[in-house]
């Protein structure tokens, strides 16, 4: 079972906690578990992430070959289980359409395919209709999801 990471995953950390000049030791963790094969992230995830030109982008075309899945057909029945269950549970379509147009729904299928655990900041709001939110679609679909710092703890890293 690999960790999947969502955007944020990257993109808080840079910004806030474990900014590339003070905590360098995040990123080098996540390149050397990427290459181990402990860690990953799906093409979906890279594109919205290099939509910037920041630091997050710059790593990521030092470090992305190893972390970013490539694009995978494969996943066609996941995606359709998850775009079926979005729009059958009572959330606004927008919220569906928001959901499925971003890297989040990808995240949900690729989990579901490939049995794996997501990583990400997001939380539960199980009663919300104006946003699917990932625990959420996970739990639905027997996913689980962890934040980062638990990735961190599970992985016995330290700062």
């Amino acid at each position: 079972m690999k960790l999947l990471l969502d955007a944020n995953a990257f993109l808080t950390p840079a910004l806030t906690y474990y900014a590339f000049d003070i905590c360098g030791g995040y990123w080098n963790w996540l390149a050397q578990a990427a290459a181990e094969g402990k860690v990953a992230s799906i093409a979906p995830v890279k594109r919205e992430l290099q939509q910037k030109d920041d630091q997050v982008k710059n790593w990521i075309e030092m470090h992305g070959s190893s972390i970013f899945m490539p694009d995978d057909a494969s996943i066609r029945n996941s995606m359709g289980q998850v775009a079926s269950w979005a729009s059958s549970n009572g959330y606004t379509s927008a919220a569906v359409s928001d959901f499925l147009s971003k890297a989040d729904s990808y995240l949900i299928a690729y989990a579901l395919h490939g049995n794996h655990q997501i990583v990400t900041l997001e939380t539960r709001a199980p009663g919300s209709r104006s946003k699917i939110k990932i625990p959420d679609a996970g739990d639905a679909h027997g996913i689980s999801s962890i934040s980062p710092f638990e990735m961190l703890r599970r992985n016995g890293v330290r700062l």
